[in-house]
């Protein structure tokens, strides 16, 4: 959710009962594996553990490990008092959620931004703040997951601590790159994570100070695409930027989103090829439009189904089952702990 600061600008007839409860339950798990599709999409579906609803939460593909990882998040500001989680998440098209219990992990904050290292083949988490909603709180630590616990790391140097900060990892360069995010105030500043420390990168332009932007590397161009966001002025953006070679360029596609803050709900689709924005917040309401970056423009897609009105959840791209899986987020109304994929041409919830 875009940032509000006080100061400037996220529950004998015992037998026929127990045929009745039998038969019901199988009619549940029947209509679930018809709704869910495959086998493996309705096992996860009739899993009862799932993380609590919830905004801002840390969500990313572990490859080595074949699982997604979900970490902290706010209670969201739909669902009474917006209080920031801690809490460690995994989840598997076959397994359903699971919740894992680290030896070591981050303090509870939600909006730390987190995404898989492709050269040093670990998960990394950076920054969040323990006061969602009216922000402060700011962190500025790094973490990795080892697939067991979390360990801190002491780069030699660092961003300043943010939260709602964009996070990709550019295949080109080998390199995870970090941009804005808030700290009080809106940032614009780009940082490279090497492996080992933080390097604060200079480029020649830049995308205005912002937060909630998407950001998602693009295997076509070789580039990473940003997209809208909210700003220092109290608005929604609009705008698409690359970043390649170590610069950004601004884009001037022929149809876009709107005016939109997508933040974390956008990843690319390794299967259908295609690099996929949902929802937001605009400047009227939560959207629940599904659009596609072709390479040049957006293409709004047109699904049967879908999530409906979804802000301030956080999707991934899931390797193994080769589909978008979307968690979490708010619908204006309520903050839903609901599981959805996308295959390319249609949504489907699976928890």
């Amino acid at each position: 959710m875009p940032t509000i600061t006080i100061a400037s600008a996220s529950q004998g007839r015992r037998f026929g009962l127990l045929a009745t409860c039998l038969l019901t339950a199988t009619a549940a798990m029947a209509a679930a594996a018809t709704a869910a599709g495959s086998p493996a999409e309705a096992a996860a579906l009739t899993r009862a553990a799932a993380p609590q609803g919830r905004t801002w939460t840390s969500f990313a593909y572990d490859p080595p490990r074949h699982e997604a990882v979900l970490f902290g998040g706010d209670t969201g500001y739909e669902s009474g008092p917006d209080k920031a989680l801690g809490d460690t998440w995994t989840w598997t098209s076959t397994g359903g959620w699971v919740q894992q219990h680290p030896g070591a992990a981050p303090s509870a904050r939600t909006g730390a931004a987190m995404a898989y290292d492709g050269a040093t083949r670990q998960l990394l988490l950076f920054g969040g703040s323990s006061k969602p909603l009216v922000g402060g709180g700011f962190r500025g630590d790094t973490w990795v997951w080892t697939g067991t616990t979390w360990t801190r790391l002491h780069p030699a140097a660092s961003p300043p601590a943010r939260h709602n900060a964009g996070l990709v990892f550019d295949r080109a360069s080998g390199e995870l790159i970090l941009f804005g995010g808030y700290d009080g105030k809106y940032l614009n500043d780009t940082w490279a994570w090497t492996g080992t420390t933080w390097t604060r990168l200079r480029p020649a332009d830049s995308p205005s100070p912002r937060d909630t932007q998407a950001l998602v590397y693009d295997p076509a161009t070789k580039s990473a695409i940003l997209f809208g966001g909210f700003s220092s002025t109290g608005l929604r953006l609009g705008d698409t930027w690359q970043w390649k070679n170590g610069n950004w360029t601004q884009l001037h596609p022929a149809a876009r989103p709107g005016v939109v803050s997508p933040a974390w709900q956008a990843a690319f689709d390794g299967a259908s090829q295609q690099l996929v924005v949902y929802g937001g917040e605009t400047q009227e309401g939560f959207s629940g439009d599904t659009w596609a970056w072709t390479g040049s423009t957006w293409a709004q897609l047109h699904p049967a189904a879908s999530p409906g009105l979804r802000s301030y959840g956080s999707m991934l791209y899931d390797r193994d089952l080769h589909k978008l899986v979307l968690f979490g987020g708010s619908t204006q109304d309520s903050d839903p702990s609901a599981t959805w994929t996308w295959n390319g041409t249609g949504w489907r919830r699976v928890g």
